[in-house]
């Protein structure tokens, strides 16, 4: 099933190529649109996910041997034993095709760009929603998820992620030495899990 984007996410699209909210018009509009349209020729959405027990120390949490140091994390995982690790990409031609626009027309890979950055967000719920939701026990329920680079989780953490879950075998996600993702418009993250009686 083609993607079809909600009036929000247009609006998304918009803020994330700077159209100021009164700035917004028809042929802008119109132009996003057809970004999301082109965007599902060539996007090949994949996700990859594990859920890990969680064991605390002042700070910051470890998960199967990595430290993370934050505070915001250690908030987020508080409630449970167990967290939600993920990676998503839209894949390397993603990429590839944002950038021949952007050389072909700055308006059309601008747009292409923010249609992608909304696309992959709007995928990984989806994907939340559908495959990790109904395998929680009874009881359960995520946190929202949050990811490096937010807060005090350093982007740094992005490589523990990719590690722990082999996403660079399983969905060919890599991360650079300055911490970019690559493919580009991909996204990690953790949640929380709570609700349930702990052991």
């Amino acid at each position: 099933m083609l993607f079809a984007p909600t009036d929000k996410q247009v609006t998304d699209a918009l803020r994330y190529m700077r159209v100021p909210p009164d700035g917004r018009d028809d042929e802008l509009v119109r132009t996003v649109l057809e970004a999301f349209g082109r965007l599902e020729g060539f996007a090949e959405p994949r996700c990859v996910w594990g859920r890990f027990h969680v064991i605390r120390f002042d700070g910051g949490i470890e998960l199967e041997g990595a430290h993370i140091h934050s505070n915001d994390i250690a908030r987020l995982t508080s409630r449970g034993d167990d967290c939600i690790l993920l990676a998503a990409t839209l894949g390397h031609e993603t990429d590839r095709q944002i950038t021949l626009a952007q050389n072909r027309n700055m308006l059309d890979g601008l747009a292409l760009d923010a249609c992608a950055s909304v696309r992959i967000d709007a995928y990984i719920d989806q994907f939340i929603r559908s495959e990790i939701v109904p395998g929680l026990r009874d009881g359960e329920r995520l946190t929202h998820r949050f990811s490096p680079g937010y807060g005090d989780l350093s982007m740094n953490v992005t490589e523990d992620i990719i590690t722990i879950l082999n996403a660079t075998k399983r969905i060919g996600l890599g991360v650079t030495r300055s911490m970019m993702m690559s493919p580009v418009k991909s996204v990690t993250a953790i949640a929380g899990i709570f609700g349930a009686d702990r052991d």
